[in-house]
C-alpha cells in the first residue's frame, strides 16, 4: 500500500518548502505517524524521565495536577457514520478501487466497535490512565503515605469522569490506607472549564477567518489524488465531497490507535494518505488550534486568557497547602483546550507566542500536538524543607517531561513560588484593567 521511498522523498520536497523547523515535525512525524493525530493522539506512557535533583534539604510536599482524558472513542456516532455510508453506497454501486473496499472494511470495522461506546473510555485509555498515575506514585513515594491527603475532581463528562476513576483505583493500590475523595460536579466548572462570551466571540473574528482561509486553501492536501485511489470512476468520485471525506478519514486514522481489538489493528489508515498530505492536515488543524486557543493577534492574542480563573485557582490552592503540614495531592480532569490554553497562558517552553502569520507558527515550535493529546497533563510540584520554610519552590511538568517558564529559575526547572504567582497575577490583572477600560469605552 505505501511507497517508503516515496515517503522519504515527500518529506525532502516538505523540509524545502516550510523551513528548518518543519525538518523536525517531519522527523516526529516519521518516528510516529500516530502523533499526526494531534489531540487524538494516545500517547504511550514511558517510565518516568530522571529528575533533575532539587536544591539540598527540599522535598515535595504538594501535586497541583490537571489532566485530559484519556484516549476515548470520537464522541459522535456521525464521525464513523458519514465515511462509512459515502464509501458503502459506492461500494454497491461498484465504484470502489480494491484499495477503497480495504478502506471500507476497515471503516466499518471501526463503526461496529464504537456503536454505543462514543465517548467512553477505551481499554488503551484506561491503560494510560493506570499507568499514568502508576508512575506518579512511583516518581514521588513520598507524596503517598498515611498522612496524604487526595483530592480528585472532574468536570461532568463521562471521558473525564472514567479517567479519573482509573487513575484513583490506581492510587489507591499504591498506599493503603489512602485518605481520597473524588467529586464532579457542574459547580467546579468556573475554575476546571470556563467559559468567556467576549472572548469566545474575539476567537472567530473575520481578519482571523480570512487568514485561516487563505492557509488552508494553500496548504490543501491533494484530495482528488486520495478519490483516484479510492473510487474506481473519476465520474461518480467528482460527486463527493472529496474534502470532507478526507477529513473524516484522517480523524479516523488516528482512532484505530485508541482501540486493542483485533478489528482496529486490521488496517492503518494512515497509510492512504501520502507524507505530504499528513503534513498538511496536521498544519491545518495546528494552525487552527493556535487560532482558538495561543497568542495568535490576528483575533487579539488574548484567547488563553479564558483560562485565567484556572490559574487563578491553581495559585489560590497553592498559597493554601503552604500552611499545611501534610501531604496534598490535588488531581484535576478537565478537558484538552484548558491544558492547551493554561500552557500558553502561562508561556510555558515558550508557548505564549505571539504572530499574525500562521506560517510562522510551525517553523517556531508552537506544536499543538506536543502539548495536548490524549492524557495529556500538567503537573505542578511544589517542595520545601519543612512546613516552616516560607521559601517554597516548585516546578511544572507537561506530559510527565520538566518544562521551562519565562522567569527566572532558581536552579534548573525549579522556580520560586512567590516570583511565579506575583508574574502571574500581574499578568492577569494587566489583562483584566485593559479589558475593563475597553469595556468602558465602548459603554460611552
Amino acid at each position: 500500500m505505501k511507497s517508503k521511498t516515496f515517503w522519504g522523498l515527500t518529506a525532502i520536497l516538505v523540509w524545502g518548502a516550510t523551513g528548518v523547523a518543519a525538518q523536525t515535525i517531519a522527523e516526529e512525524l516519521h518516528a510516529d505517524v500516530l502523533r499526526a493525530a494531534g489531540l487524538h493522539y494516545a500517547q504511550p506512557v514511558l517510565a518516568s524521565p530522571h529528575d533533575t535533583p532539587p536544591p539540598a534539604g527540599k522535598t515535595p510536599f504538594y501535586i497541583s495536577h490537571f489532566s485530559c482524558p484519556s484516549a476515548y472513542y470520537l464522541e459522535r456516532q456521525e464521525y464513523y457514520d458519514d465515511p462509512y455510508m459515502t464509501l458503502a453506497s459506492a461500494d454497491s454501486l461498484g465504484k470502489l478501487t480494491d484499495i477503497g473496499r480495504e478502506v471500507l472494511c476497515s471503516v466499518k470495522q471501526l463503526r461496529n466497535e464504537a456503536r454505543e461506546k462514543t465517548g467512553e473510555l477505551t481499554e488503551v485509555g484506561k491503560q494510560q490512565a493506570r499507568e499514568m498515575a502508576r508512575q506518579l506514585t512511583l516518581r514521588l513515594p513520598e507524596m503517598f503515605t498515611d498522612n496524604t491527603f487526595v483530592d480528585g475532581r472532574s468536570v461532568v463528562e463521562n471521558h473525564c469522569l472514567l479517567t479519573m476513576g482509573e487513575a484513583a483505583l490506581e492510587i489507591s493500590r499504591a498506599h493503603q490506607p489512602m485518605n481520597m475523595y473524588i467529586n464532579a460536579s457542574r459547580r467546579t466548572i468556573s475554575w476546571l472549564d470556563p467559559q468567556d462570551k467576549v472572548l469566545e466571540e474575539q476567537r472567530k473574528n473575520p481578519d482571523a477567518m480570512a487568514r485561516y482561509a487563505e492557509f488552508t486553501t494553500r496548504w490543501a492536501p491533494d484530495d482528488q489524488r486520495l478519490m483516484r485511489v479510492l473510487f474506481n470512476d473519476p465520474d461518480y468520485a467528482a460527486g463527493i465531497d472529496a474534502a470532507a471525506l478526507s477529513r473524516q478519514l484522517f480523524d479516523l486514522a488516528g482512532s484505530p490507535q485508541h482501540e486493542v481489538s483485533a478489528a482496529s489493528q486490521h488496517f492503518n489508515l494512515f497509510d492512504i494518505f501520502t507524507f505530504e498530505e499528513i503534513h498538511r492536515h496536521w498544519m491545518r488543524r495546528n494552525a487552527w488550534a493556535y487560532i482558538r486557543y495561543g497568542g495568535c493577534t490576528l483575533n487579539g492574542g488574548q484567547q488563553p486568557y479564558i483560562q485565567r480563573q484556572p490559574l487563578w485557582n491553581l495559585i489560590h490552592q497553592g498559597d493554601s497547602i503552604t500552611m499545611l503540614d501534610y501531604p496534598v495531592v490535588h488531581l484535576r480532569y478537565t478537558h484538552e483546550s484548558v491544558v492547551m490554553s493554561l500552557v500558553c497562558l502561562m508561556g510555558l517552553n515558550g508557548y505564549d507566542l505571539k504572530t499574525t502569520d500562521l506560517d510562522d507558527v510551525e517553523r517556531r515550535g508552537w506544536w499543538s500536538s506536543s502539548v495536548f493529546p490524549m492524557a495529556s497533563n500538567l503537573q505542578f510540584i511544589f517542595y520545601r524543607r519543612n512546613p516552616k520554610d516560607k521559601d517554597v519552590l516548585f516546578k511544572v511538568l507537561l506530559n510527565e517531561q520538566e518544562a521551562k517558564l519565562p522567569i527566572l529559575a532558581v536552579s534548573g526547572p525549579y522556580y520560586r513560588w512567590t516570583d511565579f504567582r506575583r508574574y502571574c497575577l500581574n499578568k492577569i490583572d494587566r489583562y483584566e484593567k485593559r479589558r475593563n477600560k475597553e469595556t468602558t469605552t465602548k459603554t460611552k
